[in-house]
C-alpha cells in the first residue's frame, strides 16, 4: 500500500467571531487552508494560533493560514492536527511548551527520552510539560492527534522537575448518577532532578464533576495560570477548581460528556476556545439563531463568542475543549 492509501479525510474546521452589530457568527467553515504533507506521509493542519496573551479575538484574518512551524509565537498557541500513518519514523524533539494532545481516532506510541514508551488509543489525552520525545505508530491504522501547544517557560540552569508524583483517585459521581461515557484516560510528562523526561502520572484523570440540572459531566484535565506557562510544578493542575473561564493569562484544558436529549445554555467565556468532537454529535447555537451541527472528527475555533450546546440525539457526545483567556469583545 501506498502513502496515500492511509490518508484520513481533511479536518472540517468552524470558527466564530463577531459582526458589526456584536452578534456571534460564523466566519469559517470547511477545510482548513494549511496542510503540510511531509516525505514521511504525516499530514499537519495547522487550525488556529494566537500570539498574544490574553489573546486578541477581532478581525477577519485567519489565523489558520500562517506558517506551520513547530514552536508557537511567543507568549501565544498553536492548534493542529496531525496524522501519522503506520511506519512512519519518529525522531526525538522537545519544545518550549505545554502540549495539550488528544487522540482522536487510531492507536500511537510516545516513547520518552529515557526509554519509556506510552501507547496511547482513542480519547486518551496527554498533557506534555515541554520533555523530549517521539511519535511512532506501530499500528496498521493512521492516527490521528489533535494538539495544543502553549509558550512555556525554558527549563534553564538550576531549574528542576518534580518527577513522579501520586496520582489521586477519581472523584464519585453523586449518589445515583452514572456516567455514560467511560472516564477519561490522562497521562502527564515532567522532567526529574536530572533533566529526564519522566512520566508524572498515568490514570484516570480524577475529577469529575455533574452539572445541574442539564445532567453533563465536565472532567477537568489540566490547566496553566500564566503565560509562557510553568512546566516544572509538582501540583496536579487538574484538581484545581473547575472553573468555566481560565484566568486570562491562563488556560484550562477539560472534556464534557453530553447526555442525549440535552437542551442548551446561551453563555460566553473571555477565552479562545479550542473544541474538538470526539463521539457524537451536538448543535451550537449562535446567539443570531445561527445553528451549527458538530460532528465527530470536526475542530472548532471560539472566539468568546455567545452561544449554547445542544444534544437532540439519541446518543451521548464527548467535546475537549481547550479554552485559553482572552481579551473581552466589547
Amino acid at each position: 500500500m501506498t502513502v496515500s492509501d492511509y490518508k484520513l479525510a481533511d479536518v472540517r474546521r468552524i470558527v466564530t467571531g463577531h459582526n458589526a452589530a456584536k452578534e456571534a457568527e460564523v466566519i469559517f467553515d470547511g477545510v482548513c487552508p494549511t496542510i503540510d504533507v511531509r516525505e514521511s506521509g504525516i499530514v499537519s493542519t495547522l487550525v488556529w494560533g494566537t500570539d498574544s496573551c490574553p489573546a486578541e479575538i477581532g478581525g477577519a484574518a485567519d489565523s489558520g493560514d500562517a506558517e506551520n512551524i513547530l514552536q508557537p509565537p511567543p507568549s501565544g498557541s498553536w492548534f493542529r492536527i496531525v496524522d501519522f500513518p503506520p511506519g512512519a519514523p519518529g525522531f526525538m524533539h522537545r519544545t518550549d511548551t505545554v502540549d495539550y494532545a488528544i487522540c482522536m481516532e487510531g492507536e500511537i506510541e510516545m516513547e520518552l527520552d529515557n526509554g519509556r514508551i506510552i501507547h496511547m488509543g482513542p480519547h486518551d489525552i496527554l498533557v506534555q510539560n515541554g520533555t523530549n520525545h517521539s511519535w511512532v505508530n506501530r499500528s496498521d491504522k493512521t492516527c490521528r492527534l489533535a494538539f495544543v501547544l502553549i509558550d512555556s517557560k525554558k527549563i534553564g540552569a538550576g531549574r528542576v522537575g518534580p518527577g513522579e508524583q501520586m496520582l489521586s483517585p477519581v472523584r464519585d459521581l453523586p449518589e445515583g448518577k452514572v456516567a455514560f461515557i467511560p472516564p477519561v484516560r490522562r497521562i502527564v510528562t515532567t522532567h526529574n532532578v536530572d533533566g529526564e523526561a519522566v512520566l508524572m502520572s498515568d490514570g484516570l484523570a480524577p475529577q469529575r464533576v455533574w452539572r445541574e440540572p442539564r445532567g453533563n459531566i465536565s472532567t477537568l484535565i489540566w490547566g496553566t495560570d500564566e503565560t509562557p506557562a510553568e512546566i516544572l510544578s509538582s501540583e496536579d493542575f487538574g484538581l484545581r477548581e473547575n472553573d468555566i473561564e481560565p484566568q486570562a493569562d491562563g488556560s484550562w484544558l477539560r472534556v464534557i460528556d453530553y447526555p442525549p436529549k440535552m437542551t442548551g445554555r446561551m453563555h460566553r467565556t473571555n477565552s479562545i476556545d479550542y473544541a474538538i468532537c470526539l463521539s457524537g454529535e451536538m448543535d451550537m447555537e449562535l446567539d443570531n439563531g445561527r445553528m451549527v451541527t458538530f460532528r465527530a472528527g470536526d475542530v472548532m475555533v471560539q472566539r468568546a463568542t455567545n452561544h449554547s450546546w445542544i444534544n437532540k440525539s439519541d446518543s451521548p457526545a464527548r467535546v475537549v475543549f481547550a479554552l485559553l483567556g482572552s481579551e473581552a469583545p466589547f
